[in-house]
C-alpha cells in the first residue's frame, strides 16, 4: 500500500507574528519573478557574461538537458517562439505544464489564504522521477548526436 505524507502548513495558529500572510508571501515572490524577467528581458544571455556558464559543456563540450534554457526564456519574453524552441525545446514544452501546477497550487493558497497541504505518495513520486529523469537523458543525448535531424536540438548561441 502506498504511503502518502503530508508537508505541515503554516496557518494563522501557528504562524510567527512576524512571519508575512500566504498573499503577502505570493505577492513577494510575483515582484521577485516580475524583476527576474525583466532583467532576463533586458540583458541577451547571448552577449553577456552576467549568466552562470553550463560546466557541463565547459569541460566536456557536451550540452546537458538544461543548456540553453535561460536563452529559451530570453527568446519566449520576446515572442520568439521558434527561437526558444531552437534553444531548449524540452524546457520550452515543459514549461506550461509547469506553470499550469505552480498556477493551480498559488490559487488554491491565494483563495485560503494558507498554503495547502502537499500530499504525494512515494511511490509514484519515484517513478514520475524516474520517467522525467529517463526523457531529459534521451533529450541530452539526442542532442548531442551528429546529423542532421539532430542538430535541430542544439542552442543556437
Amino acid at each position: 500500500m502506498a504511503d502518502s505524507r503530508s508537508i505541515p502548513t503554516c496557518t494563522a495558529e501557528t504562524r510567527p507574528p512576524f512571519a508575512p500572510t500566504t498573499r503577502a508571501q505570493i505577492v513577494l515572490g510575483a515582484c521577485a519573478c516580475a524583476g527576474l524577467s525583466l532583467f532576463v528581458y533586458t540583458v541577451d544571455p547571448s552577449r553577456h557574461a552576467v549568466y552562470p556558464q553550463c560546466l557541463l559543456y565547459h569541460t566536456t563540450g557536451l550540452y546537458c538537458a538544461g543548456c540553453g534554457a535561460t536563452r529559451a526564456v530570453y527568446a519566449l519574453l520576446h515572442g520568439r517562439v521558434l527561437t526558444a524552441l531552437h534553444d531548449n525545446a524540452l524546457f520550452v514544452a515543459a514549461l506550461p505544464v509547469l506553470l499550469y501546477f505552480l498556477g493551480a497550487h498559488l490559487l488554491r493558497a491565494w483563495r485560503a489564504n494558507a498554503w495547502p497541504p502537499v500530499f504525494f505518495d512515494s511511490h509514484k513520486l519515484a517513478w514520475r522521477g524516474a520517467a522525467i529523469f529517463v526523457v531529459m537523458i534521451l533529450f541530452m543525448i539526442m542532442r548531442n548526436l551528429p546529423g542532421a535531424p539532430f542538430d535541430w536540438l542544439r542552442p543556437l548561441g
